[in-house]
C-alpha cells in the first residue's frame, strides 16, 4: 500500500510578498537584534538583513555569534 506522491507548491507573487515584508520589518522595527552606532547616532536593523546586503557585517556578526552584543559601533 505504499504510494509515492509528489507534489508541486507555488506561491503567486512571491517577491513582491518578501520585499513587502521585509520593508514592514524595517519599517515597524519590531524584531530588531542589533543596533548600530556611528558619531552619536543610533539605527536599530536586523541582523539577518544587514548581512544579506553586506559580507563585511555577515563575516562580522558571524566572529560575534558567541556574544551577547545588541550594540554595535561602526
Amino acid at each position: 500500500m505504499g504510494s509515492s506522491q509528489q507534489f508541486s507548491l507555488r506561491w503567486n507573487n512571491y517577491l513582491k510578498h518578501i520585499t513587502c515584508a521585509f520593508e514592514t520589518l524595517r519599517s515597524d522595527e519590531d524584531l530588531v537584534d542589533v543596533t548600530l552606532s556611528c558619531e552619536g547616532k543610533k539605527i536599530r536593523a536586523h541582523k539577518m538583513l544587514l548581512s544579506a546586503c553586506s559580507t563585511y557585517f555577515r563575516d562580522l556578526f558571524k566572529v560575534l555569534r558567541t556574544f551577547l552584543i545588541h550594540l554595535l559601533y561602526v
